[in-house]
């Protein structure tokens, strides 16, 4: 069956064995950077978000890497940043949208309060806590006479 077709036993020869590809390109591995030039980069980043070709060029000459590195991990320290700020912002918008989910309830206070003294207090009859401290509308809120008598409600 070998001998009848030769070009299907070349192809299984070319899957087995990715080196006799000519077409085929090895990826490259992942460049580590040593502590030096990390700093060195960060450093730069930190004043500057784009390089220009010339920047480029002397910052990879002096670090002893290539352009395309440092160009290459410009762009993904970038993307990092881009990243956190996005981050930051999502957690201050959440802790916003947290703090205006907080329900404030108004406290009621008794026409007679402490503030009035206890002589005051104890003249009163007590409120029973059922019945409403304040009925609205209240005619405190209205002071000018003809507002006070004229309804609020008025049929339709």
């Amino acid at each position: 069956a070998a001998a009848a077709t030769p070009g299907a036993e070349d192809w299984k020869k070319g899957a087995e064995s990715p080196e006799k590809k000519p077409a085929c390109r090895k990826k490259k591995t992942r460049t580590v950077f040593s502590r030096s030039q990390v700093f060195q980069l960060e450093s730069t980043f930190d004043m500057k978000r784009y390089l220009s070709s010339s920047e480029r060029a002397g910052l990879a000459a002096s670090l002893h890497l290539t352009e395309t590195q440092v160009k290459i991990w410009f762009q993904n320290r970038r993307n990092k940043w881009k990243r956190q700020l996005a981050a930051e912002l999502e957690a201050a918008n959440l802790s916003h949208a947290a703090a205006q989910r907080i329900v404030r309830v108004p406290i009621l206070y008794h026409e007679n309060s402490a503030a009035e003294g206890a002589a005051a207090a104890a003249a009163a009859a007590p409120v029973p806590v059922s019945q409403p401290l304040l009925t609205f509308p209240h005619p405190v809120y209205y002071s000018h006479p003809v507002v006070s008598s004229v309804p609020l409600l008025r049929p339709v």
